[in-house]
């Protein structure tokens, strides 16, 4: 029986390693893409369907995305598994319509982010898992790198597409919870005076606001 717990608790150990081997430290960058006019509310981002980072407004954003990434908000996500999926909710104050969208990302893809964190070591460079959501409806992600260390290249950066941009799919949702943003977003000038339009009849919910 000895034996026996003794191999279980080895076989436990080797266990805990190959999955302490599959989980990276890393950043988490999220933006707008489609020019100016088009601000969006993300209200999920959730990688592998089980944990998620914390997004809100999203604005501005450049559509040609094939010298520079989108770039909005930041954040750490700290010793977490690759990401195999990405799913995303958000809400267009351009055109009031809510997004719902799934990446998944290939194998191929996953390899080759194990491949940078060896070639880019963190002591140097700072990796992040980009995605690009645009209010016209669709979402992309790419894997970055920046180096951060001193003496390297002045603003030495690499990147390579995760997945390619895909279409997204109209989501039900009520978009008077917006009313007050998007007005708000029209006052600013973000958006232009004709979403006024748009806005649905105001609920009894939204009239008490």
């Amino acid at each position: 029986m000895l034996k026996h717990a003794i191999w279980i608790s080895l076989m436990l150990i080797v266990i805990s390693a190959c999955e302490a081997s599959d989980t990276y430290d890393y950043g988490f960058d999220t933006g707008s893409y489609g020019g100016t006019d088009w601000p969006i509310w993300v209200e999920k981002l959730v990688f592998n369907e089980s944990w998620g980072v914390p997004v809100g407004n999203l604005s501005g954003g450049l559509p040609d995305t094939s010298t520079r990434l989108p770039e909005g908000t930041a954040a750490g996500m700290g010793w977490v598994p690759l990401p195999h999926t990405i799913r995303a909710r958000w809400f267009s104050y351009r055109t009031q319509t809510f997004y719902e969208a799934t990446l998944e990302i290939p194998e191929e893809k996953r390899v080759q982010i194990k491949q940078w964190f060896k070639q880019y070591p963190r002591k140097g460079y700072s990796h992040s898992l980009v995605t690009g959501i645009s209010g016209e409806g669709s979402m992309q992600a790419w894997w970055s790198v920046i180096c951060v260390n001193f003496g390297c290249p002045e603003y030495e950066s690499h990147s390579f597409e995760l997945t390619p941009r895909v279409p997204a799919t109209v989501a039900e949702g009520d978009p008077n919870q917006y009313r007050e943003r998007t007005k708000g977003e029209i006052k600013d000038g973000t958006i232009p005076t004709e979403v006024l339009d748009l806005l649905p009849p105001e609920t009894d919910s939204s009239a008490l606001k």
